[in-house]
């Protein structure tokens, strides 16, 4: 999800102490927040946006507004939930209200969203003057759901299962001393996490200044877990809990079902939520769902409204629709490790090919073009404008590249979001003269069967929702080349330029987003699409429809990284 962005928050006061310059850091990761795109992983980004749009002030959600359940029309497209295994939007909007990491994000509207604020930690970290050493203090006398003792062990297990899990989030934490050595053996410990139970001391030492850790530490893949939970899927065995609200029942493809977590202790910026049971109903077809709202039969649609429907809704049920932009970016991923996209040639064809005005016309509009990885409102920025419609000129590409009338699959999902441009994309490789054919698969493996490096994907559908805002958590996780892996494999276009490769490792170590490092960011940019490693199509708006009870002037939190916040809905007086 993942699947999502912020900043560090000087207002908590306490024990933080940073040096200068991360405190400069701090406040432009805090402009970024303002800047970014009002609204996932997940995340593996998902399908329906990472991030909460600029809307009506929450009320905090007392006791007066609470009510016994709310009601989902959910989508199948939830890969686990498992903290370590979770990377959808889908996921990561569940795990967010159950699972806390050391730190996390104040459950607000608009760009103080973006906050980090302390969860499981007592405050935010100490960090030393290089930027090398993180040092923490769990909060005492905090307990798990099931009323097992919160240590702080339990964060140096969670790291370490990571690995042992082969976690999509690993490569987030590389850089902590002796990672990669665990990552080899998945023996002994880690050397660089020490602990300390009865104290609550943790400690943390990284090989090399890393601008965007405490963002990592904010992940879900940070969310503790005891010792007790086995390094495998624990998704439908269940995972105890330390936010507001456990997983009572998980099946999958059919029903979420969560309850307060009786152990949770309020915190700022973290409330108690409003429902006493939160159902999401996973309900397969757009149409079916949106439907189910307007009947009474769930409170809230997770799917998009469909395109011929949109206008129905936004003239009859204007007072119960909102629509956010999310950092997101919808593209067409080309495996340069097979044929025939190991050639620039066929890969510049497509991007040439494409059609982005089409693109955005399947969306029912509510899409802007884009040539670029980065969203428009990101401050490294700078539109690109390489790749001009002309299938006339891509057919010649395909033609000198040798590879005309090869086979292509192209690889997309049977919801509508997905499946339409998918299909669209096969047209486009017919006209350039491949034999494409089309493969549909069911949402909730889509991302972990073509980041799986056995399935051999050769190019299909993918999008990113920002899991917080920062380059690196596109060109990082997404392109570069040395976070290839074998499963759980986020960058499926399998990208390995060297030279891109080595400008994200070096601006990793910038601890500041200057004026001069974001114009190196826009550079990475261009680099990638001088490469047509990608072939980027649209950034999308969405829809969040409820029924008219739901209180949406008081009571309706969009956040700028996990989009609608289920916890703090409320119903009207």
């Amino acid at each position: 999800m993942r699947p999502l962005g912020g900043a560090l928050s000087n207002e908590m006061g306490g024990r933080m102490r940073l040096t200068e310059r991360w405190r400069r850091l701090a406040g432009f990761c805090a402009l970024i927040a303002a800047l970014t795109f009002a609204v996932a992983a997940c995340g593996g980004g998902d399908d329906e946006g990472k991030g909460g749009g600029t809307t009506t002030a929450a009320s905090g959600g007392g006791a007066e507004r609470t009510f016994p359940e709310f009601k989902i029309a959910f989508d199948n497209g939830i890969d686990y939930l498992d903290p370590g295994l979770s990377y959808t939007v889908q996921g990561w909007s569940v795990l967010w209200i159950s699972q806390l990491p050391l730190l996390t994000y104040k459950h607000v509207n608009g760009p103080d969203g973006a906050t980090i604020i302390p969860a499981l930690a007592e405050d935010l970290p100490e960090i030393s003057e290089d930027g090398l050493t993180y040092k923490f203090k769990l909060r005492k006398g905090w307990k798990y759901s099931d009323g097992t003792p919160i240590k702080a062990s339990d964060f140096k297990y969670t790291v370490k299962r990571l690995f042992q899990v082969d976690s999509p989030g690993v490569g987030f934490f590389t850089n902590i001393k002796g990672a990669e050595t665990f990552a080899k053996t998945k023996k002994g410990d880690i050397s660089g996490i020490t602990t300390n139970d009865q104290t609550g001391d943790i400690t943390i030492k990284l090989s090399q200044p890393q601008g965007d850790f405490l963002n990592v530490i904010a992940t879900e893949f940070g969310a503790l877990v005891p010792p007790s939970v086995p390094a495998k899927d624990q998704s439908t065995k269940g995972i105890p809990a330390s936010g507001p609200y456990t997983i009572q029942k998980y099946v999958p493809n059919r029903t979420v079902t969560m309850v307060r977590n009786p152990n949770y202790q309020e915190l700022d910026g973290i409330p108690k939520g409003n429902p006493d049971k939160i159902t999401l109903n996973v309900i397969e077809e757009d149409s079916a769902a949106l439907q189910s709202v307007i009947d009474g039969r769930n409170d809230y649609n997770f799917h998009p409204i469909p395109v011929d429907r949109l206008g129905e809704v936004q003239s009859k049920y204007a007072d119960q629709l909102k629509l956010y932009t999310p950092a997101n970016t919808y593209y067409y991923f080309m495996n340069t490790r097979l044929k025939p996209f190991d050639k620039l040639e066929v890969r510049k064809a497509v991007n040439m090919a494409v059609d982005r005005n089409a693109v955005v016309r399947l969306y029912g509009g509510l899409a802007a073009p884009t040539e670029n990885v980065l969203p428009p409102t990101y401050p490294q920025y700078q539109k690109i404008t390489l790749y001009k419609h002309d299938l006339a000129q891509a057919k010649q590409l395909v033609q000198q590249s040798g590879y005309a009338g090869m086979e292509v699959t192209v690889w997309g999902n049977s919801r509508e979001t997905l499946q339409k441009p998918a299909e669209y994309l096969t047209d486009v490789l017919k006209k350039l003269g491949f034999n494409a054919k089309l493969k549909i698969i069911d949402p909730s493996v889509y991302f972990t069967t073509i980041g799986n490096q056995r399935t051999k994907a050769q190019t299909g559908i993918a999008n990113w929702f920002q899991d917080y805002p920062h380059p690196l958590d596109w060109f990082d996780v997404l392109l570069n080349g040395k976070r290839i892996t074998e499963e759980h494999n986020n960058n499926y276009s399998n990208a390995d330029v060297k030279a891109i490769n080595a400008k994200i490792e070096a601006l990793k170590k910038e601890p500041e987003l200057t004026d001069d490092v974001n114009s190196q960011w826009a550079q990475v940019d261009k680099m990638v699409m001088q490469n047509a490693l990608w072939a980027p199509v649209v950034n999308r708006q969405f829809t969040d429809f409820f029924t008219p009870q739901m209180d949406l002037a008081d009571c309706y939190v969009n956040h700028v990284l996990y989009q609608f916040d289920y916890s703090q809905i409320c119903k009207k007086s």
